[in-house]
């Protein structure tokens, strides 16, 4: 009676619809696009942006579209300059997991541009777009043949049952892979076959070509030889995600990032001969990668990637960090406390000596180049000195100090302008700009950070004078307005230490006509009796004019008054991608 009583209990309760595996919505595994539904949706996602139109395209309301890592509204970015896609794409797709795949090239505005993308499929709905752009620019990497391109046919091919592994081998071995490419020592743990080769931005990296001395392929062929020479030992962190697998055709695609950290500028391979890196700061590239598997082993790779800033985050991957705001305590650190450590700030990153600075004790936040990462790491590990006089600008009413001077990574000279965050007496954060010569004019190498003097009493504007002016000068940043009537006449522009004009200039000049909006404006320290205000914005440059690409700078940007007016304008700039916003926004 009492079970009978039990079950006529259980029988009347509604029933949950809860799944069987944690995080998946459905016991029940459906296909809801298949692979000539993913395929043709993503051909769709191509013609579209070939078209300069995604209005046509079938997109969730919550879609979360980025470029290079950076949030967009799907649109915007890539969408303004490209005029035409290629008709050879690779495409690749996963019916299981909903998600597809194109590798190849675009054209934006006057040059080429490799171009891959991930996109995710619900209920016939692309939720997810995440894209990798590879522009060609100064620094070091493949930029290959894109109307000779020809992608690896094997990716299309379907392998006889006995050629294939099951998904999870496949992503076992891609993720081997990405071991074997963390900490390159020479120790290989991803199996390759004989014939093993790899496309890299348009470069086969792998099989040396006549005139390329881009690829690694000139120093030694094959997969697996490359890794046992140890080429790649300035990988110190590869962070990835393998969201799609086709058992069927053996391909696993890959996004993520190396980190190069560069703390060393040299290095031995295995055979006993010295490697010097390419670079001497650290860096990030973020990338999409594709493998195809056959018998077990990795057979083909393609892969596009490109310079983002060291260790960007992706957002498809969780959440961001989080900079702490703390209110300025003048009674706790005046002018020459706050000199003292944004001082001692920059000279502990020699030699990384962090763990003796006057930390907060409360939370901390540290970037550099608008990216979060932790203290102790990045320039902390490759500055070998810095400007025994720099100009630090401190301000009791922000609580903020702000550092301009010359660092050196391995001895190679950079811009930087440290911005200290005071919490009372203690450091409660910094943010870091450094501009590197790789970025291309406007630049002149650091010999010694600006100076200014104290000004006489009667030859100083008031914060507040200093305040509206400034608004005044953002303002006309934007689009074609004439140069405001803010400028002395001997007032000179430096732009990461290279002098481009007479202030008033650039107004109305294609320099500052490309700016789209001028945002994320933020007083950073004044010093009245200097004549000093130091403020950072972040400038969106669309190339909508049609020439380059979507980019947008971080600046830090000073000028000095005098009698009311702007004497000189020193701006220090950092190239993100286009639409990244300061870490305190996220």
């Amino acid at each position: 009676m009492k079970f009978t009583l039990l079950a006529a209990i259980a029988l009347t309760l509604p029933v949950a619809a809860h799944a069987q595996a944690p995080g998946e919505e459905s016991a029940l595994r459906t296909v809801q696009c298949d692979y000539a539904c993913l395929t043709g949706t993503m051909q769709q996602f191509m013609d579209a942006l070939a078209a300069g139109d995604p209005s046509a395209l079938p997109v969730s309301g919550d879609l979360l579209y980025t470029e290079n890592n950076v949030p967009l509204a799907l649109g915007q970015g890539s969408w303004h300059t490209t005029r035409e896609v290629d008709d050879n794409g690779l495409l690749v797709a996963d019916e299981t997991t909903g998600h597809a795949a194109w590798f190849g090239s675009i054209r934006e505005n006057d040059f080429a541009s490799f171009y891959a993308v991930r996109i995710h499929v619900t209920d016939g709905l692309i939720d997810e777009a995440e894209a990798v752009i590879h522009r060609k620019s100064a620094l070091p990497a493949p930029y290959g043949d894109w109307q000779g391109m020809e992608h690896f046919a094997e990716f299309a091919q379907i392998l006889p049952e006995e050629e294939r592994r099951p998904r999870e081998r496949m992503l076992a071995i891609a993720d081997a892979y990405f071991d074997t490419v963390e900490l390159n020592d020479g120790q290989v743990f991803a199996p390759f076959s004989e014939d093993c080769a790899r496309l890299e931005n348009g470069i086969l990296t792998t099989a040396p070509i006549p005139g390329q001395q881009q690829s690694a392929a000139a120093i030694a062929s094959g997969c697996r030889e490359q890794f046992e020479l140890g080429i790649y030992r300035i990988n110190k962190r590869i962070r990835r995600h393998l969201p799609l697998v086709d058992e069927q055709r053996g391909v696993v695609v890959g996004a993520g990032f190396f980190d190069h950290a560069n703390e060393f500028d040299r290095y031995l391979l295995t055979n006993g001969s010295e490697m010097k890196t390419a670079l001497k700061w650290p860096n990030s590239i973020t990338l999409l990668e594709a493998f195809r598997i056959r018998n077990g082993e990795i057979q083909r790779i393609e892969a596009t990637f490109t310079y983002v800033p060291y260790f960007m985050h992706n957002p498809f991957w969780g959440d961001e960090a989080v900079f702490p705001q703390y209110a300025a305590r003048p009674e706790e650190c005046e002018s020459a406390c706050l000199t003292a450590n944004a001082s001692a700030l920059a000279s502990a990153m020699v030699g990384n000596r962090w763990q003796g600075l006057n930390w907060s004790e409360r939370a901390v936040g540290y970037a550099e180049n608008s990216v979060g990462i932790r203290i102790g790491e990045s320039v902390w590990r490759t500055a070998t000195a810095v400007d025994p006089a720099p100009l630090i600008v401190a301000d009791e009413q922000t609580g903020k100090a702000v550092w301009i001077g010359r660092i050196e990574e391995h001895g190679q000279p950079a811009w930087a302008a440290i911005t200290m965050l005071s919490d009372g007496d203690a450091i409660g954060g910094a943010d870091v700009l450094v501009r590197r010569k790789e970025y291309g004019p406007p630049y002149a190498e650091p010999v010694r950070a600006p100076q200014f003097t104290a000004l006489p009493a009667g030859e100083r504007t008031s914060r507040a004078e200093m305040a509206a002016a400034m608004h005044t000068f953002f303002t006309a940043l934007q689009g074609d307005a004439p140069a405001p009537d803010l400028f002395a006449e001997e007032c000179r522009w430096l732009v990461n230490g290279q002098d481009v004009g007479a202030c008033p200039a650039p107004f109305g000049s294609p320099a500052l006509t490309a700016i789209e909006r001028v945002r994320d404006i933020e007083l950073l320290a004044m010093d009245e009796q200097r004549g000093l205000a130091i403020y950072r914005q972040y400038e969106d440059r669309p190339a909508t004019d049609g020439t380059g690409y979507p980019l947008t700078y971080q600046v830090v940007e000073l000028a000095r008054f005098e009698r009311g007016q702007i004497t000189r304008i020193e701006a220090f700039t950092s190239e993100l991608p286009y639409g990244m916003r300061p870490i305190t926004d996220r």
